[in-house]
């Protein structure tokens, strides 16, 4: 372990959804913003930054030594990035943007070519976890990752140390249930993306699994409050402290960005074993927002209940007061803390009452409530506002100033301009004034002139250290030197600001898309999760290729199961029809994936796979390091909207690639080559979480089982736990059914096809190859007639996202 005094300073990362909230940051303590301009970032709808706003927040930035990071954390359609993102990203580059932080492999390649002075940060919405996708982002000039928020305090721990990459790290706000990056909940539901910045957040609402009596918010996390963390997290070697919230306004954005940097200040200082949270601080920023608690995050913990808020999704406050007794409309209440006027007081769902009077602790005092509400004695009122505070933290922002520090000297000398320096560590300029004459009457007192000197007015600066030489009796007016000063300050604001500038980089070239051959046929392939489903699939001539799920009955390092694919595979080869064998990986490839995995790589690798299927980067990473020289696809996890994602994973040893779910079929039709694979059927995978509802509601048995899961409508979702490396998958109501798309498909030019079996039983698995068979490798449309599937989904085929 290093010893503290090595650990150089932890950065304060504040959030900032608008030009206000950026200032209420770094006059806070920030020493960096992130923000988002107006494209491409994952808050569309956080205030944002027009261009002039940001380039002036950017250069505010540099001027207090702070820095201003741009969130262009989304995917990006083809038509985005080679028409809009050079022209958008250009102006911040030449004004010295500090980093961009990015989702989308293609944009990650597109910086690298276009901006290569650019920092780059890898987005929590890549949900990189473990030091296997971050080594791998490492040889694209990646200096930041922001790992996915799941990942515990070893796994981050050993993330820094494998790659010595800097490490943000969350720690205060809200958590999403997904995997970052890994959502198509809101998207497959209303079209509205979470990956497009355009989340409608359905994991707020409320669900009912079965076995429950009444339906509650099963996919709604609290925030997190990590103020007690901070020595651990500075000794596991996290370099930035990480604050969300650009949906938030100015005062939260103050409050919570001045409380991490007093208690990361005062470990410092202080070191672990002086280190304590005062009480009234966590008690602050519940009251500014809190989901019914916090929790310190999946840090030490996998998962579990106590992590949600079950019985509400927004802020539930603190409590207030509580109910004595009721007569008529008027509540008698005592009060359980301070109460302030303004104060407002949530009585139920639908109805808050705001305080007209100041009330102390112990106090009593009474409310009028709406005909017809009842509160019971001993019934608890929260806050949901505490007026005082806000009102606190809004006087602050107003009276605090943040100056840069400068040393000034000026020079007068009959006959001669006056001078006047200005200088810091950064930067050094010079400037003349008028020439000083000798006095006739009055001359120059050096009192006032170093007064009206050191005036810096509205600027950044502050003169902290002031020489002044004059020799002899001088005049010079007033004006003169109130203009050399201003000169001098102007211009060392511009040689500041110009160590940060930069040359606009020639635009590089696309490359044309490659026209290819298209073959004539259709190709099927199945992905199978279960014995049932993989006897069903083989015992089918037409399925070119079987992709078995590494997940299968267990996962692939349960005994049997690679003897019992032999097995298949075998009788298969002695029916004469031997399909090409792939094994996918599972979705999300952390570091308990990686061990399982290795404790059968042997008996693994032994068998005579085609290919691989991978969702992630850590997979890829992996198959490289053990070996693995044979073919490698991508799943559609890993998102190629565009073709230089297409192009990033081909230098990654990847030769086929698999549409998004998200891209409609014109989309398509841009990238597409003719190569790639599309799925055609199966239950969408809308969510990818660590959370578990199995667990939530019923506790943990370790088996592998399918939940099913009702929302407001009805609507019934299948969850399935893959307990063999612990996540979750939420599956959509209907599955996607493309049947009826035949033309349409032909005509973007793709023939490869995937059906993809999660939760059929065989006999259903079996129908549906011969559907498929009859459609797309017959010509057959009589079966279409007959309504084939209750219920289904084109998904997003047609109609994809904005």
């Amino acid at each position: 372990m290093k010893e503290r005094k090595e650990w150089k300073q932890t950065e304060i990362l504040a959030p900032a959804g608008s030009y206000e909230s950026f200032r209420a940051a770094i006059l806070s303590g920030a020493d960096a913003v992130y923000a988002g301009g107006d494209l491409f970032g994952a808050r569309a709808y956080a205030g944002n930054f027009r261009e002039e706003e940001l380039i002036q927040a950017i250069q505010e930035a540099h001027l207090y030594g702070k820095k201003l990071y741009l969130t262009v954390n989304t995917l990006l359609k083809e038509k985005e990035l080679v028409t809009k993102l050079y022209d958008y990203l250009a102006p911040y580059y030449e004004h010295g943007l500090d980093a961009v932080i990015v989702q989308d492999l293609g944009v990650l390649r597109f910086v690298r070519e276009q901006f290569p002075k650019l920092s780059v940060h890898a987005s929590t919405q890549m949900a990189v976890t473990s030091a296997l996708g971050a080594s791998l982002l490492k040889k694209y000039g990646v200096e930041r990752i922001v790992p996915a928020r799941e990942l515990s305090l070893s796994e981050i721990r050993r993330m820094k140390e494998e790659t010595g990459l800097e490490i943000e790290c969350f720690v205060h706000g809200a958590l999403c249930y997904s995997y970052s990056g890994q959502c198509l909940f809101s998207s497959m539901l209303g079209g509205r993306s979470g990956n497009r910045g355009q989340c409608a957040q359905p994991c707020r609402l409320r669900y009912q699994a079965e076995g429950q009596k009444r339906p509650s918010c099963l996919l709604s996390p609290k925030d997190i409050m990590t103020l007690d963390l901070i020595p651990e997290f500075v000794e596991a070697g996290i370099d930035s402290f990480k604050i969300e919230g650009r949906m938030k306004k100015p005062e939260y954005v103050a409050a919570v960005t001045s409380m991490y940097r007093k208690y990361t200040d005062l470990y410092l200082k202080n070191g672990k074993e002086r280190y304590h949270v005062e009480e009234e601080d966590k008690q602050k920023l519940m009251d500014l927002y809190n989901r019914g608690g916090s929790c310190t995050g999946y840090y030490h913990m996998a998962n579990g209940k106590e992590m949600l808020s079950l019985d509400r999704p927004n802020h539930a406050g603190i409590q207030a007061a509580c109910a004595e007794r009721q007569k008529g409309r008027s509540v008698l209440l005592k009060a359980l803390t301070q109460i302030h006027k303004g104060d407002i007081l949530e009585i139920s769902e639908k109805e808050n009452v705001t305080m007209g009077q100041d009330v102390q602790k112990g106090g009593q005092f009474s409310i009028l409530v709406a005909k017809g509400t009842e509160i019971r004695p001993r019934t608890v009122v929260y806050r949901t506002r505490n007026s005082f505070l806000i009102g606190e933290i809004q006087e602050r922002l107003k009276k605090d100033q943040l100056k840069r520090p400068v040393c000034a000297a000026a020079w007068l000398k009959e006959g001669e301009p006056m001078r006047l320096r200005i200088s810091d560590r950064e930067a050094t300029v010079e400037v003349e004034g008028m020439t000083a004459e000798t006095a006739k009457k009055q001359p120059l007192d050096g009192k006032r002139v170093e007064k009206q000197l050191r005036k810096t007015g509205n600027t950044e600066f502050d003169i902290r250290d002031f020489t002044l030489s004059m020799e002899g009796d001088l005049f010079a007016p007033m004006q003169a030197i109130n203009e050399l000063r201003r000169e001098a300050l102007e211009a060392f604001r511009e040689a500041v600001l110009q160590k940060y500038r930069r040359e606009r980089p020639r635009r590089c070239a696309f490359l044309k898309k490659e026209s290819k051959t298209i073959r004539d046929a259709f190709a099927l392939s199945a992905l199978v999760e279960t014995r049932e489903q993989a006897e069903a699939v083989l015992g089918n001539t037409q399925i070119g290729r079987i992709y078995i799920d590494g997940h299968l009955d267990g996962g692939i390092g349960q005994p049997d199961t690679i003897r019992w694919l032999k097995e298949q595979r075998d009788q298969a080869q002695k029916r004469g029809r031997l399909p090409e064998f792939y094994l996918a990986f599972p979705h999300i490839f952390r570091e308990r994936a990686e061990r399982q995995y290795d404790a059968v790589k042997k008996e693994l690798f032994s068998f005579p796979w085609d290919g691989m299927l991978v969702r992630n980067l850590e997979s890829i990473e992996y198959l490289r390091r053990n070996g693995w020289k044979g073919m490698i696809q991508a799943d559609h996890h890993l998102y190629t909207m565009n073709r230089c994602a297409e192009d990033f994973l081909r230098g990654e040893g990847l030769q086929e690639m698999t549409l998004p779910l998200e891209l409609n079929d014109m989309e398509m039709k841009e990238i597409a080559d003719g190569e790639e694979e599309l799925v055609v059927y199966g239950y969408c995978p809308m969510m990818i979480s660590a959370g578990c509802i199995q667990k939530t509601t019923k506790g943990c048995t370790g088996k592998t089982v399918i939940t099913k899961m009702k929302d407001r409508y009805q609507k019934t979702f299948y969850v399935k736990n893959y307990c063999d490396t612990c996540y979750n998958v939420i599956y959509n109501t209907a599955p996607l059914v493309l049947l009826q798309s035949r033309q349409e498909i032909e005509d973007i030019g793709i023939r490869k096809l995937r059906l993809h079996f999660t939760l059929e039983p065989g006999a259903e698995t079996e129908r549906v190859l011969k559907l498929y068979e009859d459609v797309f490798l017959r010509g057959e449309t009589k079966a279409l007639s007959e309504a084939p599937f209750k219920d289904y989904t084109r998904g997003h085929f047609k109609r994809g996202i904005k």
